[in-house]
């Protein structure tokens, strides 16, 4: 037996008993439930089993039903078994036949023996080695197939049922079904009762008689299984990738959106020191009063005989030196203007002796020239 076949056998094994493959099973049945009975088996095929015993030198053909086999019969009465077996392969539609050719348990030789669990991976050694303790022959004279009882084995022990037949018997099987043309996939031991024929689940032909087994649906469902891998790691690392280049699309508009705020924060500070500016300007123009109008009025409100030799404006004061025919009078008629207020003599006046006229110093207090509301000027 080949690796893969040891494998298979062994997964086969744990699905038959394990509760993953009972869930599956009634899974399915549940489905197939649903389905119309004319659709069932186009969505659902089963494959067909048939069953080949001997009675006397007659060959009886059984066909599988729901849960047991019924004997194959024709219109014709003397119609050769392999006949009707062909019959059925022709109306399969493509349905899987498996033919299995079951010996009497007369014919066999059928033990149970218990084997260590350190045997399981050798099985066909360790059997082959110590077959003369179960039955009376000797390995190269008989062909012998095995089933694991997996309801009596247990951690310490591996239960099997050991089939052992005589290899001329094999032979006589395997040279009337080739004679007929047909193809049988296991040759059985028969453990049923009377009209009600069961297979005891070993399979005794030799390997080079054996069908190659089709791995087909092995080899789709791993590459199925291979392309499920392929898809969930394209569309994580796809997902994955493209959140990442969101990230990095992010990380860059926020490291240009913090340029644009720190240069917006720079203009803001800018704009802000200008607008400081330009009330310092504002404030200063309000605060200080228009030479011009100071001029003007000083001009309009001085007789003809006064005449200024210095003048000096500060921020809040106005300082006067000249001289005149009297220089006492002017200070009532500086007292009337509306860019100063309080005028006063002061240092004394004194008489200019080449002009013969009075030299004065008035001082006066500035006051805040009337800006006009630029809503005002707007209207």
């Amino acid at each position: 037996m080949s690796t893969i076949d040891k494998l298979q056998n062994e997964l086969s094994n744990w699905y038959e008993t394990s509760s993953v493959g009972q869930f599956l099973r009634w899974w399915k049945s549940e489905l197939m439930s649903f389905v119309p009975e004319k659709y069932q088996q186009q969505l659902f095929p089963q494959p067909i089993n048939i069953l080949l015993t001997q009675e006397h030198d007659k060959v009886l053909v059984w066909k599988n039903t729901d849960d047991s086999f019924i004997l194959e019969s024709s219109d014709d009465d003397d119609e050769m078994w392999w006949h009707k077996i062909q019959h059925i392969i022709k109306a399969a539609e493509g349905r899987r036949v498996n033919v299995v050719y079951l010996l009497s348990s007369k014919d066999a030789l059928v033990r149970k023996i218990a084997l260590p669990q350190a045997a399981k991976e050798n099985l066909d050694e360790v059997i082959g080695f110590e077959l003369d303790k179960y039955v009376p022959f000797k390995a190269e004279q008989v062909q012998l197939g095995y089933k694991i009882d997996q309801d009596n084995s247990n951690d310490d022990k591996i239960v099997l049922d050991l089939a052992v037949i005589p290899k001329q018997k094999v032979a006589d099987v395997i040279a009337l079904t080739e004679e007929k043309s047909i193809a049988i996939d296991a040759l059985d031991v028969d453990i049923g009762e009377a009209n009600r024929p069961s297979t005891l689940g070993v399979n005794l032909l030799p390997e080079e008689n054996r069908k190659e087994r089709n791995y087909f649906n092995l080899k789709l469902n791993l590459g199925l299984l291979l392309l499920l891998f392929v898809l969930t790691y394209f569309v994580l690392y796809t997902s994955v990738a493209h959140k990442q280049e969101k990230v990095e699309q992010l990380t860059n508009i926020n490291a240009e959106l913090s340029k644009q705020a720190k240069k917006a924060k720079l203009l803001r500070k800018e704009l802000k020191s200008v607008i400081v500016s330009s009330k310092f300007l504002n404030n200063k123009k309000k605060d200080s009063p228009s030479l011009v109008n100071i001029l003007q009025e000083m001009t309009t409100r001085l007789p003809e005989d006064t005449y200024i030799t210095r003048l000096k404006v500060n921020t809040d004061k106005l300082e006067l030196t000249g001289q005149s025919n009297n220089a006492s009078s002017l200070v009532p008629e500086l007292d009337k203007s509306s860019s100063w207020y309080e005028p006063e003599i002061v240092g004394g006046v004194t008489e200019d002796r080449r002009t013969k006229k009075e030299k004065f110093t008035i001082k006066a207090l500035l006051k805040e020239p009337k800006i006009e509301d630029e809503n005002d000027n707007a209207s």
